[in-house]
C-alpha cells in the first residue's frame, strides 16, 4: 500500500525535505505532495513528481505523514486549519523553530502522534541532520523508529529532549551557514591567488567534501586531523598559525553561543 507524505509549507526547509525524499524514497511505497500559499513554490517540486494540493484540509485528508514547514508566526492559523482533518492513524512532525511541543500540542487538538524535528538544509543533498523529541503519549516506541528510519534517508537522525533543541538549532540547524563563510573566506583567497572562480569554487567544495568524508572515517579528534596536514617549518602551519593569533576556534565559539542566546529570545 502507498503511503503519502505531505508538507505543508514549501519554502527552502519544506521543498528541501520533499526533494531529498523524492530522490530517495521508492515511488511504489511513497507518494509526495506539498501545499504552498504562494503556488509558483509548488513549480519545481511538480517536475520532480511531487503534487501540488490545492489547499491545507486537502493534503491533510490524503497524508498519512504531514509535515509543517510554515514560519512559526504561522503555526496557529496553519494548525487551525488543519486541526479538524487530522486522525489518531496520522502523524504530524513540525519543523517550526521555537513552537514547543505544548504548543503545538494545543494547537493540534491532540489528535494524533506529534513529533518536533529540527532540521538542516542540507537534507536537499541527503545528508541532513535531524533532532527529533517525541515527548507525546500518543508516539509509540515502534512509530518513533519508523519516522526515524524515514529521515534516515535524507541525513543523520538524532533523539533530543525538547530543552536542548535551542542549543541544537544554535550549532547544527545554522551549522551550514557558519561553513559556507569559512567557504566564502577561503573563495576570496583563491581569487586573490589568481584562481578563476569557478575553478576555486570546485576545488573548495571537493576540499570540504574529502574533509568531512575523512573526518567520519577515522577516530581521531579534529585538532589531530589538523595537525596531520601540518609539516614542521611548511607552509600549512604557517597558515594555521595566523587562524589561531585570530582566535578562530574561539569566534565560532562565540558565533554558536550567540546564535543560542538570540533563539532563548525568540522562545521568550
Amino acid at each position: 500500500m502507498t503511503r503519502v507524505i505531505g508538507c505543508i509549507g514549501c519554502g527552502n526547509m519544506g521543498a528541501a525535505i520533499l526533494k531529498g525524499f523524492a530522490a530517495r524514497l521508492d515511488e511504489s511505497e511513497w507518494r509526495l505532495c506539498g501545499y504552498n500559499r504562494s503556488p509558483e513554490k509548488m513549480l519545481a517540486l511538480k517536475e520532480q513528481g511531487i503534487d501540488a494540493m490545492p489547499g491545507i484540509p486537502d493534503l491533510v485528508n490524503h497524508a498519512d505523514l504531514v509535515i509543517v514547514a510554515v514560519k512559526p508566526a504561522q503555526a496557529a492559523e496553519v494548525l487551525k486549519i488543519a486541526k479538524p482533518h487530522l486522525t489518531a492513524q496520522k502523524t504530524l512532525v513540525s519543523v517550526m523553530a521555537g513552537i514547543q511541543m505544548g504548543t503545538l500540542r494545543s494547537l493540534a487538538g491532540n489528535k494524533c502522534a506529534l513529533a518536533r524535528c529540527m532540521p538542516t538544509t542540507t537534507a536537499l543533498v541527503g545528508s541532513g541532520v535531524f533532532a527529533f523529541c517525541f515527548d507525546d503519549a500518543n508516539f509509540t516506541r515502534l512509530r518513533q523508529l519508523e519516522l526515524l528510519e524515514l529521515f534516515d534517508n535524507i541525513g543523520y537522525c538524532v533523539e533530543l529532549a525538547e530543552s536542548r533543541f535551542t542549543d541544537f538549532s544554535a550549532l547544527i540547524g545554522a551549522g551550514p551557514a557558519y561553513v559556507f563563510a569559512v567557504m566564502q573566506g577561503l573563495m576570496q583567497a583563491g581569487l586573490t591567488l589568481g584562481f578563476p572562480q569557478e575553478q576555486s569554487r570546485k576545488m573548495l567544495t571537493e576540499l570540504f567534501a574529502g574533509s568531512a568524508e575523512l573526518a567520519s572515517r577515522q577516530a581521531k579528534n579534529f585538532m589531530q586531523l589538523r595537525d596531520d596536514v601540518c609539516s614542521p617549518g611548511g607552509l600549512t602551519i604557517a597558515g594555521i598559525n595566523v587562524l589561531d593569533r585570530a582566535g578562530l576556534s574561539g569566534l565560532l565559539v562565540d558565533a554558536v553561543l550567540a546564535a543560542a542566546r538570540r533563539g532563548r529570545e525568540m522562545e521568550a
